[in-house]
């Protein structure tokens, strides 16, 4: 049976510190366990100075999946949310995970040229006007070589 996926990235609101990410995170699991949706949250820190952003992927039913995307966008935590994908897929990638979380600064992320920048405002400019074909592919990979 197949599984419902959205993949998306947001700017992180400024000054959002490191017990505002516990908060969400604490949030998300329960919220996720109690609804049957599993993924993988990455924040991505700026080089510029800048209060990064994050990229999520969500696995579940596909009306749980879209409850949780409104809920999830009308967060005032993040703005610049941008949905870059959605669909189904035979399987979940992240089934252990209520929400899997990583904190990753712009090194971690050289070795994925088309994702290098995703902590910066113009990486979100970029999703906004073309997308980011392979979004869930990166997730995948990114995770499976950090684990």
């Amino acid at each position: 049976m197949s599984v419902s996926y959205l993949v998306y990235v947001s700017a992180a609101k400024r000054g959002l510190n490191a017990a505002d990410l516990e908060a969400i995170l604490d949030e998300s699991r329960a919220y996720n366990a109690e609804h049957d949706i599993s993924g993988l949250l990455i924040f991505a820190g700026s080089k510029s100075g800048g209060p990064g952003s994050f990229m999520q992927a969500l696995e579940g039913d596909a009306k749980e999946i879209e409850t949780l995307r409104a809920r999830i966008f009308a967060d005032p935590r993040h703005h610049t949310k941008v949905v870059l994908e959605r669909g189904e897929k035979p399987s979940r990638d992240f089934a252990d995970w209520s929400m899997a979380f990583k904190s990753v600064s712009a090194s971690d992320l050289d070795e994925h040229p088309a994702f290098k920048d995703l902590g910066e405002a113009h990486f979100l400019d970029r999703c906004g006007r073309d997308g980011a074909e392979g979004a869930l592919r990166f997730l995948c990979e990114f995770w499976n070589a950090a684990s």
